[in-house]
């Protein structure tokens, strides 16, 4: 199925260089761009406005995208990954207030929940902490990084803990908030047109209208199948791309690479089985968070793979700054997969000590 319209995506095709490695006007119309195709409300309640659909759904327009633009893919993924996450919330709030704007782009949702993973899995301290004075709560900290902080109008998901034993809480903050700063965009290799930036909170005074949970590990390990297995969008893209141009080689004098060609497109296609099939069954990936984990180490492996093949079929034709072919793009697109949290090493800690 294709989600988005031919001229959207030759539009993409031409822009996508500019996307990846400039911040800008460009960059911030991105999201309202995409947004037109209604395809934030893919797997999305229709009694909230939604299209309705499952998360298998919503991993195949993430594909559709990365295949010819990773900068379009992760802000996307981050962007319905915030969704997701107001729409297991509790707290009606968020839906009431956001959700329109959201479905719609007319606002960026940024996750910044990588401090949250690496917590849980006590690899850091979290980054913003809750302090209370009287009847009310303050922020304080920073995250270091959240992708789609549109400059204009913006939200961001995230944790926060207290000191002591108190369990950690998942907040929403609008862009509007006082004592919030948003740093310049990060200076990235690739994916520079993400809207990526820090956030640092100078006392910010919390509306209690903006807390998604009281019970942040908890509320981590019912979403992160959504979280987790979102992400696989970038990298199924990324890699069918990849393997395409390949496949368009194989008649020609790269004909050797058939095999390689084939082995890794049956990886390919293993895992995203095996992913939707999981996604499919209720549950199952909360019950087994494990079996996730091996399949999101295991698609880094297989993007790697094929874009290894990709340059072994391009040649040296592939190198030049000037090439139709993008490949250079995609290469430094791909080299990012294996650091987006949760880190391919990460991944391999946990397991580890399991």
């Amino acid at each position: 199925m294709t989600y988005f319209s031919t001229e959207f995506i030759t539009w993409l095709d031409q822009h996508a260089d500019q996307l990846d490695q400039e911040s800008g006007e460009l960059a911030d119309q991105l999201l309202k761009k995409i947004a037109q195709f209604n395809v934030f409300k893919i797997g999305v309640p229709k009694k909230l406005g939604g299209l309705g659909g499952d998360k298998t759904d919503v991993i195949d327009l993430l594909s559709e995208l990365a295949e010819h633009s990773l900068t379009a893919a992760f802000i996307s993924w981050g962007h319905r990954t915030f969704i997701e996450y107001i729409l297991a919330s509790p707290n009606p709030y968020p839906r009431q207030t956001w959700l329109k704007d959201l479905l719609d782009g007319e606002i960026a949702g940024g996750t910044g929940l990588s401090n949250a993973v690496k917590y849980l899995s006590n690899i850091e301290e979290l980054n913003v902490t809750i302090s209370q004075e009287g009847d009310e709560f303050y922020l304080d900290g920073r995250l270091p990084w959240v992708t789609n902080l549109r400059s204009d109008r913006f939200l961001a998901v995230f944790a926060a803990g207290f000191k002591g034993n108190r369990k950690p809480w998942i907040l929403v903050i609008p862009s509007t908030a006082e004592h919030l700063t948003r740093s310049p965009d990060l200076e990235f290799v690739s994916l520079q047109g993400a809207n990526t930036a820090a956030l640092s909170f100078n006392h910010v005074k919390l509306d209690k209208n903006w807390v998604l949970s009281t019970d942040a590990p908890d509320y981590i390990a019912q979403t992160r199948p959504s979280f987790l297995g979102f992400q696989f969008g970038l990298a199924l893209g990324l890699a069918k791309r990849s393997l395409s141009e390949v496949q368009n080689s194989l008649n020609s004098n790269r004909s050797v690479l058939k095999n390689d060609y084939q082995t890794t497109l049956a990886q390919l296609e293993a895992i995203q089985g095996d992913l939707f099939q999981g996604l499919k069954r209720d549950n199952y990936f909360i019950q087994h968070p494990k079996e996730l984990f091996q399949l999101r180490i295991d698609i880094v492996d297989v993007v790697s793979a094929s874009l290894l093949l990709e340059l072994q079929a391009s040649g040296g034709q592939g190198y030049f700054k000037q090439s139709s072919s993008s490949f250079i793009r995609r290469w430094n697109e791909g080299v990012f997969l294996p650091i987006v949290t949760p880190s391919a090493v990460q991944l391999r800690h946990i397991l580890a000590k399991a």
